[in-house]
C-alpha cells in the first residue's frame, strides 16, 4: 500500500539571520514576555521610591539625592530598554551584546538598591520621617526584583544563551499533491518563530 501525504501539515522554522526580520516594527509580543513584564515592574517601583523621597520633608538632602539618582536612573534605563525591545532595535543592532548590558545593569542596580535601602533606613532612624521609611521598604523590594531579574538572565545564560522574543508569523499555501489529479490538493501552513540569540 502506497503511503499518502497528509492533507495538511505545519512546519516551524527559526531563522537566525533573515534580512526581513532586521527591521524596525512594533513588537507587541515583547510585553507578554517575562523580561518585558519585569521592565515594567522596574519602572513602577522606581517611580514609587522617587515619589516617596520627593514627598518627604527633606527632598534635597544628600540621602534623598542618592536615592533619587538610583530611582530615576533605573526608571529611564528600563524605559529605554523596553522601548528598544518593543520597536525591535535589538534585532537590528544585534552586534551589540544586549544580554551582557542588561545583565550588568541589573546586577549593578541590585547593589545600588541595597545601598539606597540602607541609606533610607538610616535616615529614617535619624528622624527624617515616614516617607523615608516607605522609601527604604520599596528600595529593598526593588533590590529583590532587580536581583531576581539578574538571576533569570544568569540562568538563561547557563542554559545556552538568551533568545530575543519576536512576533510569530504564519503563512498558508495550497499545492497539488499529485499533478495528475486536479482534485487532490494539500494545504501547507508555515509558522515562523523568529528568535535570535544575543
Amino acid at each position: 500500500m502506497e503511503a499518502q501525504f497528509p492533507a495538511t501539515h505545519t512546519t516551524e522554522t527559526a531563522p537566525q539571520d533573515n534580512a526581513e526580520n532586521k527591521r524596525i516594527y512594533i513588537n507587541r509580543g515583547y510585553m507578554h514576555t517575562n523580561e518585558g513584564r519585569l521592565k515594567i515592574v522596574h519602572m513602577v517601583v522606581c517611580i514609587v521610591v522617587f515619589i516617596c523621597v520627593m514627598a518627604s520633608d527633606f527632598p534635597r538632602s544628600s540621602p534623598a539625592n542618592w536615592i533619587s539618582f538610583v530611582a530615576m536612573s533605573g526608571f529611564w534605563t528600563s524605559a529605554v530598554l523596553l522601548f528598544l525591545f518593543i520597536i525591535n532595535v535589538v534585532a537590528l543592532l544585534s552586534i551589540i551584546p544586549w544580554f551582557m548590558l542588561e545583565f550588568g545593569y541589573t546586577v549593578i542596580w541590585t547593589f545600588f538598591w541595597f545601598v539606597s535601602g540602607c541609606v533610607a533606613a538610616d535616615y529614617t532612624v535619624r528622624g527624617a520621617g515616614d516617607a523615608f521609611a516607605v522609601a527604604a521598604f520599596f528600595s529593598f523590594v526593588a533590590m529583590c526584583i532587580y536581583g531576581f531579574t539578574a538571576f533569570l538572565f544568569y540562568k538563561k545564560f547557563r542554559e545556552g544563551g538568551f533568545k530575543l522574543p519576536f512576533v510569530v508569523r504564519t503563512s498558508s499555501g495550497i499545492s497539488n499533491a499529485d499533478p495528475r489529479a486536479a482534485s487532490s490538493t494539500t494545504t501547507t501552513t508555515t509558522t515562523t518563530v523568529i528568535q535570535e540569540k544575543y
